[in-house]
């Protein structure tokens, strides 16, 4: 998927913008928050801020972090996701979403409303359907990242029928997506080599 997309984004793409490779076994994604114009970026241990995505990848793997939304596209081109995880075989999608105010000092932890994050995923990957950078039956995982929470999984109807929603959206269209709302992503071990 990485060439297909460099191909369709050659000038955003130039030179290595809007990319970046990354093989640490654990490391952070953040998406700076207003009125930073800055696009998503990864951090390594042991600093973490509780909003940002942590990504485990155990074995070490080439990670490709494509900064999306400030990047690839402009905001004049419509609302995107923030960044894009991908591997050999896998795309992660990513959408960020802060809570109206921080509330850290209480001691509560961030919740923003997944439903938030839907139609950005939706229309970035859709873009990149058709675009033929996911190819036909690929298995594409969509993370809304609305921080840190104690319930894991995500709690039980609104996420299942949030799920649903998600999933019609790509009716008719030949991939299969996954929506998860979590702050930890697993990078599994590689199936071919990278």
């Amino acid at each position: 998927m990485l060439n297909p997309l460099r191909e369709s984004f050659r000038d955003q793409t130039r030179g290595n913008a809007c990319q970046e490779a990354i093989t640490a076994v654990e490391f952070f994604i953040q998406d700076p928050p207003p009125p930073s114009t800055a696009p998503c970026f990864h951090y390594l241990p042991p600093a973490r801020n509780r909003f940002d995505l942590q990504v485990r990848n155990a074995s070490g793997r080439l990670v490709h972090l494509i900064q999306i939304d400030r990047c690839l596209y402009s905001a004049a081109e419509g609302r995107r996701c923030d960044c894009l995880l991908l591997t050999t075989e896998q795309a992660y999608f990513v959408e960020f979403k802060a809570a109206e105010r921080d509330i850290t000092t209480s001691g509560n932890l961030r919740y923003a409303r997944a439903a938030d994050c839907v139609e950005q995923l939706e229309h970035t990957i859709k873009d990149f359907i058709s675009r033929d950078i996911i190819p036909p039956g690929a298995l594409v995982m969509a993370y809304a990242c609305v921080g840190r929470t104690s319930q894991r999984p995500y709690p039980g109807a609104d996420f299942l029928a949030l799920s649903a929603s998600f999933n019609n959206r790509f009716e008719g269209i030949p991939v299969r997506v996954r929506l998860i709302v979590e702050n930890v992503l697993v990078i599994n071990r590689s199936t071919s080599a990278d």
